[in-house]
């Protein structure tokens, strides 16, 4: 269930466009139980990158009222969506040897040399030792072994992952990115600054940019 008196309550609270959605009635809301919880936010700017939508589903939340009001989560998962737009603008920061496009069905490396094409691979995303890295599985030009796509591994330049976090699945879709990341139960205050410490729980945005990443893949 959707309550739009709901959602602009917490719009107006948070300070962000906030969607909120849960099992059962509006009466279980008011009780301050909620089971099966989707809650999601758009247009999110952080130290990393832009972010198209971060999403929190929970199996049950618990809000207890008060001055502020305690929110408390079990078995979380947090949904972080990247679009093309945002992998654009990100990538423009940084002197990569290859060009990222989020396809239907994984991520796409472009790799050119003095602007000539020089070879495109589809990559998975993994996290190794807490950092993103890119492995290919497989070359889309003819010509270009699986030999040499194996060797094509590169970390990303983002910030690793937090102890508490851990990558528990990815959705490709074109031009779209949906990275889920489970994390421990947690209880916050209801205030302007939750969502950034729900954030910290995932990768430690500090306002800075992160420490480089290791230079090779083991």
């Amino acid at each position: 269930m959707r309550s739009d008196a709901i959602d602009q309550w917490l719009s107006s609270y948070l300070e962000l466009p906030v969607r909120l959605a849960w099992e059962g009635g509006v009466g279980d809301a008011m009780r301050g139980e909620l089971d099966g919880v989707h809650f999601e936010v758009a247009g999110v700017a952080t130290a990393w990158m832009p972010i198209e939508r971060i999403a929190v589903h929970a199996d049950r939340a618990r809000l207890t009222p008060g001055l502020p009001a305690r929110l408390a989560v079990e078995s979380p998962v947090v949904q972080v969506t990247i679009g093309q737009r945002d992998l654009d603008r990100w990538q423009g920061g940084f002197q990569l040897p290859f060009k990222m496009e989020l396809g239907e069905k994984g991520i796409v490396v472009h790799t050119a040399v003095a602007g000539l094409a020089l070879s495109e691979f589809e990559t998975t995303l993994e996290v190794v030792r807490g950092w993103f890295v890119l492995k290919p599985r497989r070359a889309s030009i003819l010509g270009v072994s699986s030999q040499v796509a194996r060797l094509f591994r590169a970390y990303l330049p983002l910030p690793p992952l937090s102890p508490d976090a851990r990558l528990v699945g990815i959705e490709h879709s074109k031009g779209r990115l949906a990275l889920h990341f489970g994390i421990s139960d947690f209880e916050e205050d209801v205030t302007a600054g939750m969502l950034s410490r729900i954030r910290q729980r995932v990768l430690p945005w500090t306002g800075r940019a992160p420490a480089p990443p290791p230079t090779g893949v083991e």
